[in-house]
């Protein structure tokens, strides 16, 4: 018995946050793992996350901060 063969597809969807306060709540909310890795700060650890984020993160002339989300499509077959 062989290990699978693997074929993997990245798929991306461009995501507009309109504000900074909206790209930082699902940090806040504690569901995935860099949301985890955020509510398990200690909060001045968290605070300057933050700040640095708030600080370094590439805005449009609105405010708007936009991005590509990316998710992984994955198909095995027996190999």
């Amino acid at each position: 018995m062989g290990l699978p063969i693997v074929d993997s597809t990245p798929i991306e969807v461009p995501t507009v946050f309109r504000d900074f306060e909206d790209y930082w709540h699902p940090f806040t909310l504690g569901a995935g793992p860099a949301p985890g890795y955020c509510v398990n700060l200690d909060p001045e650890a968290r605070q300057r996350l933050k700040e640095t984020l708030n600080d370094n993160l590439p805005r449009g002339e609105d405010g708007s901060i936009a991005f590509k989300a990316r998710a992984w499509a994955i198909k095995t077959a027996a190999a």
